[in-house]
């Protein structure tokens, strides 16, 4: 709710609801084996990270191809057991660009990684040269050395002068700002059953 001066905020907005259930993950991962209690060490919820560009969608069952939306989302560790609390992992997804924009295809989880060596070479921050580096995503008895126990995923956007790339924001461990390039096709790639 928004009141900027007496004015109404968003309680007049209608929630929108997707006709269709979210698509299962195009591929799966060590997170979402059940081993504690029969669950997963994730919640049982995606949330959102970062919206949105537009991508190319052909589905496997059809030629016509057609523009979706893509974003990030993410999900946590449980609170329990403590010393695996609050671990992140990314996914994106696509979606129809209309209301109710139901989801299209959703990827599996995974990671974006610490600093590389050459950013740790030039930079006059003592987090991105390795202070942070000591905290590694951890799932049950696994530490996974290359990717950071949290990073989130807070922007996406075109490449200036290239439609077919896009620049990814993200934040190390809560320390420090990375930017990435990565190329559309690799993320729709993500989105496509192996």
């Amino acid at each position: 709710y928004v009141d900027r001066e007496g004015m109404a905020g968003f309680e007049q907005i209608e929630q929108i609801k997707a006709l269709k259930t979210e698509p299962n993950a195009t591929f799966i991962t060590k997170t979402d084996v059940k081993l504690y209690k029969n669950r997963t060490m994730l919640i049982d919820r995606d949330s959102g990270s970062t919206c949105c560009v537009k991508i190319k969608w052909k589905a496997h069952d059809s030629d016509k191809e057609r523009e979706l939306l893509l974003g990030f989302s993410h999900r946590k560790t449980m609170r329990n057991p403590k010393f695996y609390a609050y671990s992140y992992v990314s996914r994106v997804y696509a979606f129809e660009p209309n209301a109710p924009f139901d989801i299209v295809a959703r990827s599996g989880f995974f990671c974006l990684g610490f600093a590389t060596d050459n950013e740790k070479n030039v930079s006059q921050n003592e987090q991105v040269r390795g202070a942070a580096d000591k905290h590694k995503l951890k799932l049950w008895k696994q530490v996974f050395v290359d990717c950071p126990r949290i990073h989130f995923v807070t922007g996406i956007t075109e490449k200036y002068g290239d439609e077919e790339t896009v620049i990814i924001s993200y934040g190390v461990n809560d320390c420090y700002p990375r930017m990435i390039e990565v190329s559309k096709e690799f993320l729709v790639s993500l989105l496509k059953p192996l």
